[in-house]
């Protein structure tokens, strides 16, 4: 007789297993849900799945006539195959795996099956393996306000043992077929982030699920589904409702209110000048109770200050809950919980209000105040005459005074007030009607910023010259 390897191929989405003797002349089909060559190659491994209820093989002649088909199950004490059914006289020769187990003709996992066609000197063998994962069960292990995890009950692989047929009877040993694990799948019914979705990890001979670290919680309650699939294709699957998210996170933004009334994102890159009014946004998560400190400027503390400049207990501090905050640097913190005793804390380094300034280089020395909207005005660009970014010649000034004189002395303009209300100077005397002369004038420039820093005039002079086209 001559032993012929199984192999098998894929068609149309039908997994069928043949074998290919010398000649073509008989085939076996299988519907296995898995099958690889056997480690010395010379059969084939048919897997199926303990859940697959049309487990089956089948031989075929090939030809018209009919010849008798006789099968036998590997001993695994004599290392032989004993007969133990015959199908006489047929072109085709099938048994349901199934009733074969529940008829007590095969009992092991692994068992080896060898089906003669007699009469045509062809014998085909075959390891087959019924493969079992039991039902897993998932249960709560640790919930607590830094970590979640989940115990997997039951989560079994098993490897099953196998002969080297080509081998016998020298070598008696048993190879093993390895089981694996080809998915681990975490999945929540809310939208959480899973700090381990894909990997199942291992405390002792249990399988955790670590759905949350501290450096990854869930905030919100979710159903846990964990599917696992084996090397073969067996899958199983369960869920766990309702974990409780426990842990808390604090987070928030910084935003700030323009001169305009406008609300905009806060940036340390950009100019802030004082009065700054800030707002925070809360964006915390599974929390109930907030506790929001607005730390002073640490100047501000060795000049005698209260550390604490503000303090709120509310979910989201008002406007007026929070004072202007004048040139420095300030942190903000918010620490929150929750009915589990969880608490978190988070601090914003720093809300950055820039110091006062009068930047002497922006100072323009010529203007043409002519009505065509170009040059018109002797002024210092700020916040509400620049056309989007750019340098500010006026920064975090609460008062200014700017006065023009003409060479011979005599004051022709003066503005004294906010900084932000200066309009500038247009070209008429005392600002009446009268335009004043084309010509040289000299203007004198000082002020006291919100940090408290005075402005000297003599760094601030210069000449400036009018002309009209």
């Amino acid at each position: 007789m001559t032993n012929k390897k199984l192999t098998f191929i894929y068609l149309t989405g039908l997994f069928l297993w043949f074998v290919l003797p010398v000649s073509s002349f008989g085939q076996i089909n299988s519907n296995s849900d898995w099958s690889s060559a056997t480690a010395y190659g010379d059969d084939t491994l048919l897997v199926y799945h303990a859940g697959n209820p049309q487990k089956s093989l089948s031989v075929s002649s090939g030809q018209s006539a009919n010849y008798d088909f006789l099968w036998k199950r590997f001993n695994k004490n004599t290392f032989r195959f004993d007969s133990v059914f015959i199908h006489r006289d047929r072109t085709f020769s099938e048994v349901g795996l199934d009733s074969l187990y529940e008829q007590g003709v095969l009992n092991d996992a692994v068992e080896g099956l060898e089906v003669d066609v007699l009469g045509s000197e062809q014998t085909y063998r075959a390891w087959v393996i019924v493969d079992t994962l039991d039902k897993i069960r998932i249960s709560p292990y640790i919930n607590s306000c830094n970590q979640i995890k989940l115990l997997v009950e039951n989560l079994r692989l098993k490897d099953y043992p196998y002969y080297n047929l080509s081998a016998l009877p020298a070598d008696t040993s048993q190879v093993m077929l390895e089981n694996e694990m080809a998915l681990f799948q975490w999945e929540a019914s809310a939208d959480v982030e899973i700090y381990w979705d894909d990997t199942p990890l291992y405390e002792g001979e249990r399988v955790i699920g670590y759905i949350g670290s501290p450096y990854q919680m869930p905030y919100e309650d979710s159903d846990y589904y964990l599917r696992v699939d084996n090397l073969f294709g067996n899958t199983v699957s369960d869920t766990i409702e309702n974990v409780v998210a426990k842990a808390v996170k604090a987070d928030f933004d910084i935003d700030k209110i323009t001169r305009e009334g406008a609300l905009v994102d806060y940036s340390q890159s950009e100019i802030n000048e004082a009065p700054l009014q800030i707002l925070t946004e809360n964006r915390s998560q599974n929390a109930d109770q907030y506790h929001w400190v607005g730390f002073n400027d640490s100047l501000n503390i060795l000049r005698g200050r209260d550390s604490i400049l503000w303090e709120v207990m509310t979910e989201t501090p008002l406007e007026s809950d929070i004072p202007p905050y004048r040139p420095g640097k300030y942190a903000v913190r918010l620490k929150v919980s929750n009915e589990y005793e969880c608490t978190d804390s988070t601090t914003y380094y720093h809300v950055r209000v820039d110091s006062s300034e009068i930047d002497s280089s922006l100072i323009p020395n010529v203007f043409t105040p002519d009505g065509n909207g170009l040059n018109d005005v002797f002024v210092l660009p700020k916040a509400t005459n620049l056309l989007g970014q750019g340098k500010r010649g006026i920064v975090s000034m609460k008062w200014i005074e700017v006065s023009v004189f003409s060479r011979s002395g005599q004051l022709v303009y003066r503005y004294d007030g906010d900084p932000m209300e200066w309009e500038g100077w247009r070209g008429k005397v005392r600002n009446s009607n009268r335009d004043a002369a084309e010509g040289v004038y000299l203007y004198v420039i000082k002020g006291r910023g919100y940090d408290g820093v005075m402005h000297e005039n003599k760094q601030y002079s210069g000449f400036l010259y009018l002309f009209r086209e």
